[in-house]
């Protein structure tokens, strides 16, 4: 009981952390992966990497939606709505980021 209403009381922020979180870890694993250390720069760790920020970013966002689309209070529905947002801008940026991790020659730098 104690952990619903704690997630409940997070999930418009929840966007924002996923986000972010999300972004992180596709950045960070997927460009030392694809350009410094060309060993494991495969297509396959690649999309991992990629799905897992998707997942991080897209679960993030859709507790965002829900709180946006919800019956709440204008301020966390507007925190809902940031949140939505960034997610969605991540989503974008994770995709692009795998994309070029994939077609990019390995450590071309």
């Amino acid at each position: 009981m104690a952990g619903q209403r704690r997630i409940e009381h997070l999930a418009p922020w929840l966007g924002i952390l996923g986000a972010a979180a999300g972004w992180f870890v596709s950045h960070q694993l997927g460009s030392n992966a694809a350009f410094d250390d060309c060993r494991t720069g495969d297509a396959g760790f690649v999309l991992l990497v990629g799905l897992l920020g998707l997942a991080l970013a897209g679960g993030g966002g859709y507790f965002s939606w829900d709180v946006w689309r919800g019956d709440e209070s204008d301020a966390r529905r507007f925190i809902g709505l940031v949140g939505l947002l960034l997610a969605l801008a991540a989503v974008f940026a994770i995709l692009l980021q795998s994309v070029a991790g994939l077609v990019l020659p390995d450590c071309l730098a």
